[in-house]
């Protein structure tokens, strides 16, 4: 049976109430408060896709998948993030941040006690889709709109000086 939400006008309350796939088609319901007759309100949905991998982790199936390989949908992927800080976030919005924190701390502190110097990250790159952030993009924008502007006033003071003479 589908979940309604119904708005009572009369005393300005909403519900919720399970109706039967026959009366779904009625509009109108009781109110619980004042038991005027109520309309069927659009309410926000919610949809959930739950995709399970199997995999074996210490002999268990359905194990949670490694905290550090999670990854984001693309269009959640900012254009700066690498891969590292794509993964953290990942697992902070998975509710799993604490254990992600938790389980690189571990692996940086095994490699120093084995003795294996930190891979060296390649440098940040200044990848960036803002016109702000390359200040020869952005003076170059301003020199233009500024050179815009002063054309446009010309133009407006020509056309007065017209309209006087």
């Amino acid at each position: 049976m589908p979940l309604y939400e119904y708005f009572c006008d009369s005393c300005r309350t909403s519900f919720e109430a399970l109706v039967s796939s026959g009366a779904s088609l009625h509009n109108l319901r009781a109110c619980r408060n004042c038991g005027e007759r109520s309309r069927r309100i659009l309410s926000p949905v919610n949809f959930a896709i739950e995709r399970r991998t199997p995999g074996l982790v210490a002999g268990r199936v359905h194990a949670k998948p490694d905290v550090t390989r999670l990854t984001l949908p693309p269009a959640a992927r900012l254009c700066w993030m690498d891969n590292e800080s794509a993964a953290r976030l990942a697992a902070h919005k998975a509710g799993r941040g604490a254990e992600y924190d938790d389980t690189v701390a571990a692996r940086k502190e095994l490699a120093s006690q084995s003795g294996e110097s930190e891979v060296s990250k390649p440098a940040h790159s200044m990848h960036s889709h803002s016109p702000l952030s390359d200040p020869t993009v952005y003076a170059n924008r301003r020199n233009a709109a500024q050179k815009e502007k002063v054309a446009e006033s010309d133009t407006i003071t020509k056309r007065g000086a017209r309209k006087l003479g």
